[in-house]
């Protein structure tokens, strides 16, 4: 049976350098924000008034918030981005859902009703 030798052979070896690829700033080439700091502005703050006589049930991004009954104003603290929505209580009548857009520059929601003509009315939220 054959044997297979394999030579011992020196590698030079070469001292070892380092090269890093970082920059001034850290690992990004424009320093950015990784913090957000939470300084209890009033950007997060929805007043919500009900100038209707029933009551609603309101939604934000499909979280149930409570419940607003009539000539109510209730204060939230949440992320403005989405949409907010109201569901009628009562059954008897045939009411829609409202829904609104929500953006930073909406602070306070009204949920009235429109007098369209002198036999519709309408139920509509608006952004005061």
């Amino acid at each position: 049976m054959a044997t297979i030798y394999i030579p011992d052979i020196e590698q030079p070896t070469l001292p070892t350098e380092t090269f890093p690829k970082r920059q001034r700033g850290g690992w990004r080439p424009r320093p950015q924000p990784l913090i957000g700091l939470d300084l209890g502005s009033d950007n997060d703050m929805l007043l919500l008034q009900n100038s209707t006589t029933i009551s609603w049930s309101l939604y934000h991004r499909f979280h149930h918030l409570g419940i607003i009954d009539p000539h109510e104003l209730l204060v939230f603290h949440l992320c403005k981005i989405g949409s907010i929505s109201a569901r009628s209580l009562i059954t008897e009548k045939d009411v829609e859902y409202l829904v609104l857009p929500l953006n930073y520059s909406v602070n306070m929601i009204d949920i009235y009703l429109r007098v369209m003509s002198k036999g519709i009315e309408v139920y509509d939220m608006r952004v005061l």
